[in-house]
């Protein structure tokens, strides 16, 4: 028959009046085994823990560091395209103008063209003119030498 020792709970073997020591000493040598199997697998959780919260640390280091590192490039990217965007904005301006420029010129090119087509039509009818004048001159000094000729006291040439 097991009963219990009201202080210490541990098991004590009653025979007949008699209790053994035997087994109490075997049941706390099996007892101190396991606890120092406790203690040992708690040493060793401790030291899993312990690398555990050192890998931890360097794992949260490792990602604040990419964390920096992203925000740095995200920063960077974002600059990047604030001035791609400002590029565009310039080049669009640029374009406009050239358009623009380009407009103009070709209206002044056109204006250039007309006005020299004119100039041309305008040279073309002065020099018919010239030329006419020219046959009206050659006429009217032939018409003038020989009215001179036929004038008393002319000499013969």
């Amino acid at each position: 028959m097991k009963g219990y020792d009201r202080i210490s709970f541990f098991p004590i073997q009653l025979m007949a009046g008699w209790f053994t020591i035997t087994p109490m000493l075997q049941d706390l040598d099996s007892l101190a085994a396991r606890i120092g199997q406790m203690v040992q697998f708690a040493r060793q959780l401790q030291t899993e823990r312990t690398a555990l919260q050192a890998r931890l640390k360097n794992l949260e280091q490792e990602r604040d560091a990419l964390r920096d590192q992203l925000m740095r490039r995200e920063a960077d990217s974002s600059s990047m395209n604030e001035r791609i965007a400002i590029h565009e904005a310039e080049l669009q301006a640029v374009r406009a103008e050239a358009e623009a420029s380009q407009a103009t010129l070709q209206i002044e090119a056109t204006q250039y063209k007309s006005e020299c087509e004119s100039i041309r039509q305008r040279l073309a009818v002065s020099q018919a003119d010239a030329d006419r004048l020219r046959v009206v001159a050659d006429k009217a000094r032939d018409s003038i030498d020989s009215i001179l000729m036929r004038l008393p006291g002319a000499s013969q040439e």
